[in-house]
């Protein structure tokens, strides 16, 4: 039975539209058992999400050694069944070493979710930050959001320039291609280099 903390991340999982495949499952022959497994769908769908409960003193072992330790099978197992997924183990609960979360790091990706997290205490990341690579982009913009203005920033850097008119010129035609640009660069370099102006 899974703990309240790991029910609200796998609840949080499923809302993003991972799909639940159980906690029990085999891969290369070796058994692996976990609180939630999770594989990602559509554009995800090389996601391996493993949910670890670190209130289980017993499951991950002193220090969480023994989660590490079940990591790294899992994936050399996914390895030698020549499976391509992204291995993502999400520790939830109190945290485990640190030196120990960096050793799991060299066989998959770690994300931690503290209980402060999920209590929503002040100063902690909320539960989507703690998960945001394993979540869909959210391509909303809210009201005071800016919005991108690439060619009126490059007009705005370039008033007053030594030949503004120009760089108004170059701005128009890039509108309409490259190769206008080019033409426009080209009457100006040969508009500076005509016969009759002033020369060193």
């Amino acid at each position: 039975m899974t703990s309240g903390p790991v029910t609200r991340v796998c609840e949080r999982l499923e809302k993003a539209n991972y799909e639940r495949v159980g906690g029990r499952f085999k891969v290369a022959s070796v058994t692996f058992d976990f609180p939630a497994v999770f594989t990602g769908r559509k554009e995800r769908g090389s996601d391996l999400v493993v949910v670890v409960d670190t209130d289980e003193k017993e499951a991950i072992g002193e220090r969480g050694v023994r989660t590490r330790q079940r990591l790294e099978a899992l994936t050399m197992a996914l390895d030698v069944a020549n499976w391509r997924v992204v291995v993502t183990a999400v520790l939830v609960g109190p945290p485990i070493p640190s030196e120990t979360v960096d050793e799991m790091t060299r066989s998959c990706r770690v994300l931690t979710v503290s209980k402060a997290t999920l209590d929503g205490a002040d100063g902690a990341p909320p539960l989507d930050d703690r998960l945001r690579v394993l979540l869909p982009l959210d391509a909303r913009l809210g009201e005071d959001a800016l919005v991108a203005d690439p060619l009126g920033q490059l007009e705005r850097q370039m008033e007053g320039t030594p030949d503004a008119r120009l760089a108004e010129q170059l701005l128009a035609a890039s509108l309409r291609g490259e190769d206008e640009v080019r033409r426009v660069l080209a009457r100006a370099i040969e508009a500076a280099t005509a016969p009759g102006l002033a020369s060193a």
